[in-house]
This record gives structure tokens, C-alpha cells and sequence, in this order.
């Protein structure tokens, strides 16, 4: 890894804290009130290395594991929070234009690799749609929420998301995470149906039923970025 180094902001709005944070592309930022002394943020920045430094080696694994996938002999593919490894089928199986999944490993014919990014992705949706729609009927009855339909999506820009008319909607991509993160998106979607917001009184119906949902927020937040094709 390169020497550590950072950009400094300076502002008259801030009071007295010094602040760190790192960007999308990796770039370290330290904010801090017009006149801090330099010494005082270069220690603040030393006392903070061992943190960044482990914040930017997770970032680098996030980025690595979320780069475009290998169709390959034994490349691995995430389904329901396990990595399973891919299987290739000589030209004339039986198994063409499908995607087929043992529990153990994927199957995909050799003559499909070209299309297996469509394939994987309609293979994804279809599950996700078994899945999710089986815990959004169970979570519905367990809090006499009802929303008003659901769809799967390929949006990349939200994980779930709960309409005016209260319809919900889902990102197939939630099906390569863990029951328990996407138990979390579909209860924090459908208390959507009651509070229109994220107010303490939203969190708090969230943390009636998911008790650990900041644990499943966090991971979704930092490895997001994984489930993908």
C-alpha cells in the first residue's frame, strides 16, 4: 500500500472537531476548523492510521471481489450468502440455454458462456422472486402489513424502496446476500407502509423484528458493492 497521505479542508463553520473520512475513490479527507494548528491535525491524523489503513485494505477487497465476473471453470457465484463454485458442461449438454443450480455448485453449457451474464441475472431474478416473495408473505402476516404488490427490479440504485401508493420493490441482486440481510431490507420496506421516513419511530419498529438490523445495515453497506455480475 502507498504512503499514507491526505487532503486537507479547512472551514469557518466547523467548531472545534477535526474530522476524517475517505472517499468513493479512495481518497483520504481531513476537515477541520480554519485555525487548527497543522501539529494538532498531522497528531490527530497519526492517532487515526491504523484505522484508515484498515478501512482502505477493506476497501481494496470490496473492489477486487466486486469486479466484473469470470465465467469460468470453478469461478465462485454468491447465492443466499454462500460462494458457490461454477461448473462447465461440454457443447452438447443437456443442459443449454439454462442456468442449473445442485446445492453444491452452478451448471452452466459451454456453448451459453457468451450470454452467461444474462443467464446468471435471469436466473438471480427468478429466485429472488421465489425468495423474497416468500419472506415478504411471511413478514406481512407476522405484522399485519400489507403492501399493495411487489416486483423485482434491476435498479442500481436502491436495495428496496416503498412507493407513495405503497407498492414495494426489490433488487434481485439481494438474493446473492444472507437470509438475514435481505430479512432486513424486506422489514425495513415494509414498515415503510407505516412510517414514511427514517425517524427514530421508524428504526424502532425496524428493531422490533430485526433486532441486529444496524449489524445487517453495515454489511450491506460495505459489501454491497459484491453482489454484482
Amino acid at each position: 500500500m502507498e504512503e499514507l497521505g491526505y487532503t486537507l479542508l479547512r472551514s469557518r463553520n466547523r467548531r472545534k472537531t477535526i474530522y476524517l473520512q475517505v472517499g468513493r475513490d479512495g481518497r483520504v479527507v481531513i476537515r477541520a476548523p480554519l485555525f487548527t494548528p497543522p501539529e494538532e491535525i498531522e497528531d490527530f491524523f497519526q492517532r487515526k492510521t491504523e484505522w484508515l489503513m484498515n478501512r482502505l485494505r477493506e476497501r481494496e477487497r470490496v473492489l477486487k471481489e466486486s469486479s466484473p465476473r469470470a465465467f469460468m471453470e470453478g469461478a465462485a457465484f454468491l447465492f443466499l450468502g454462500n460462494a458457490y463454485p461454477l461448473r462447465i458442461e461440454p457443447e452438447k449438454s443437456a443442459f443449454r440455454d439454462s442456468l442449473l443450480f445442485d446445492s453444491q455448485q452452478f451448471i452452466l453449457a459451454q456453448s451459453d458462456l457468451e450470454r452467461g451474464r444474462a443467464i446468471f441475472t435471469a436466473w438471480y431474478a427468478e429466485q429472488a422472486g421465489i425468495h423474497l416473495g416468500e419472506r415478504l408473505r411471511e413478514f406481512s402476516r407476522q405484522l399485519d402489513l400489507v403492501p399493495q404488490g411487489f416486483r423485482i427490479t434491476g435498479a442500481k440504485s436502491f436495495w428496496g424502496s416503498c412507493s407513495a401508493a405503497n407498492r414495494l420493490a426489490f433488487n434481485w441482486r439481494l438474493i446473492m446476500a444472507s437470509p438475514a440481510v435481505i430479512d432486513y431490507v424486506i422489514v425495513h420496506e415494509l414498515q415503510h407502509l407505516v412510517e414514511k421516513n427514517h425517524s427514530p419511530a421508524f428504526w424502532k419498529r425496524v428493531a422490533l423484528v430485526i433486532s441486529d438490523y444496524e449489524d445487517q445495515k453495515r454489511w450491506l453497506r460495505r459489501n454491497g458493492p459484491r453482489l454484482n455480475l
